[in-house]
């Protein structure tokens, strides 16, 4: 997995050590760990978009993935 594919919402990778018919177990400390990466993530996502107003790369596409 990849910070783009954070970025996306795609989902975690079913083949991952827990998963087990389509119930993933994960230990709570880590579902903690993975849901603050993923909030950390989103942040720096939407500080580089914001960041990026006003500039050259400043697009209608751009404020519109800020506005949703």
């Amino acid at each position: 997995m990849s910070f783009q594919d954070i970025e996306a919402g795609r989902p975690i990778n079913s083949r991952r050590k827990g998963y087990t018919g389509g119930t993933k177990q994960q230990d709570p400390t880590q579902a903690i760990a993975s849901g603050i990466f993923q909030i950390n993530t989103a942040i720096n996502t939407f500080q580089r978009l914001v960041n990026t107003l006003g500039t050259p790369k400043d697009t209608p596409e751009l404020r519109e993935k800020l506005y949703v």
